[in-house]
């Protein structure tokens, strides 16, 4: 009893294996890409599934040049980084441009002439988009990528473009005849319809996380397109936009659904906005694609230990797994989300610390020149008044009448001067006069003599 109680899970075990093999090779189009499957819960929701035309998480794909893909039949351009859970075509940074393109046309897959596309995708920025240019877009439309100004994608181009105004919080469905062969000079016909959405979430709220995700379907035909949006990812869909196809494209009938190459690009300006794409899933018929939509990824348990071990219990074991797997990849999508965030918050500070020390440092530059220039100019004012002041206060001085340079020159200087030459002349004067005198006493007395002596 023992062993068979412990051989029932190894065959279980095996049993499911070899389920999952069968149906894995029987359903060649469940397995994605290198990285995993997707999750079947009914074979005929899925079977219209065009796997080279999508691609779900997670991603381990690995191209040419060792870098991580989202799967072997697309192609990343641009800024676009490849996660685990998630792409992101432009990263946190300004002017940044990226872009996912299927490296197929559809072919033969569009012989049904109802294409249907699922894009999941993520919008956050932590400022409000006034730029421009901002934003994502959907493309179904002929010929490989070639960068330009819509979204960073041309916009010269035959087909379909689902456009994400971030700025202006809009969608516009975009049906364009630019033709490959057409002259430069031709403007295309635009048949283009628009609704307003909200799909930018802020991602500097408390409450933004991974689950803030939006959905997008496209439903192509010959003649017409459809878009419809699923704001906040809750299977909520309403109709966006209804237009038809320009009427030179349209007489192609399905040949234009089979020559076009499925596409995802966005572009940024001044604003920091991360544009994430979590999958995108390709349809070949649309009512296939009504039916999973409906039915989505749904929790299936075993009924109990006592259960026999049959078919449907093993369906169901498998079915089970299948939901670990989901909710495995589903918590690494919130590891890697919460690490991406964090990341980019990291850059986000970084990036504002250098910004506050250069500012910082300008402004003690400028603070540095304005006192250097305010001490310089208020020397000069200073000694340009001192000066002044001192010219004004000597002429004062000079030109007083009784204290001036005249005055005191007249009372002091003048008398000390001359003095000393008075005394000079006069003496000399004296004595000349006092020679001459005795000169003319000694003739008289002279003179007195001789007269006796006579």
């Amino acid at each position: 009893m023992v062993q068979h109680n412990t051989m029932r899970p190894l065959i279980a075990t095996l049993l499911l294996a070899a389920t999952a093999d069968e149906q894995h090779a029987k359903h060649g189009i469940a397995r994605l890409n290198a990285g995993g499957w997707i999750n079947k819960e009914d074979e005929d929701t899925h079977s219209a599934m065009l796997y080279f035309h999508s691609f779900v998480p997670p991603f381990v794909s690995i191209d040419e040049n060792a870098t991580k893909t989202v799967s072997d039949q697309w192609r990343a351009h641009g800024d676009t980084e490849v996660r685990q859970s998630f792409a992101r075509l432009t990263p946190f940074q300004e002017n940044s441009a990226g872009a996912l393109w299927s490296a197929f046309p559809f072919g033969d897959a569009a012989a049904s002439e109802r294409l249907s596309i699922v894009m999941t995708f993520r919008l956050s920025g932590r400022a409000q988009a006034l730029d421009a240019g901002e934003g994502l877009a959907l493309w179904l439309r002929e010929g490989p990528f070639v960068s330009g100004k819509a979204f960073g994608a041309s916009d010269r181009f035959v087909g379909a473009a689902a456009l994400f105004d971030t700025r202006v919080n809009q969608v516009r469905l975009v049906a364009s005849d630019s033709l490959p062969d057409d002259p430069s000079d031709r403007e295309p016909i635009l048949e283009a319809a628009a609704c307003d959405v909200s799909l930018r979430k802020d991602a500097s709220r408390d409450d933004y996380n991974h689950r803030n995700k939006s959905r997008a379907r496209l439903v192509a035909t010959p003649n017409r397109l459809r878009l419809l949006i699923d704001e906040a990812n809750q299977n909520e869909w309403r109709l966006c936009a209804d237009v038809e196809v320009p009427k030179r494209v349209a007489e192609r009938g399905a040949a234009w659904l089979g020559a076009a190459h499925l596409g995802v690009s966005a572009a940024t300006g001044t604003s920091r906005d991360s544009h994430d794409v979590v999958s995108v899933e390709a349809f070949a018929d649309s009512r296939a694609h009504d039916a999973h939509l409906q039915t989505g990824w749904r929790k299936f348990l075993p009924r109990g230990t006592e259960a026999p071990l049959d078919n449907d219990r093993l369906k169901a074991i498998e079915k089970m797994v299948d939901w670990m797997s989901f909710k495995l990849d589903h918590l690494s999508h919130v590891f890697e989300h919460s690490t991406a965030a964090f990341s980019a918050q990291v850059d986000r500070g970084e990036d504002e610390f250098e910004a506050i020390v250069d500012d910082e440092h300008n402004r003690l530059m400028q603070l540095d020149d304005s006192i250097e220039a305010s001490l310089s100019e208020d020397l000069e004012r200073r000694v340009l008044e001192l000066q002044l002041a001192f010219k004004s206060n000597f002429e004062d001085k000079v030109a007083d009448p009784e204290n001036g340079l005249d005055a005191t020159l007249s009372e002091k200087v003048v008398p000390e001067v001359l003095q000393p030459f008075e005394d000079s002349w006069r003496r000399p004067f004296l004595v000349l006069v006092g020679a001459h005198v005795v000169f003319g006493v000694g003739v008289v007395v002279l003179m007195r003599r001789v007269r006796k002596m006579v």
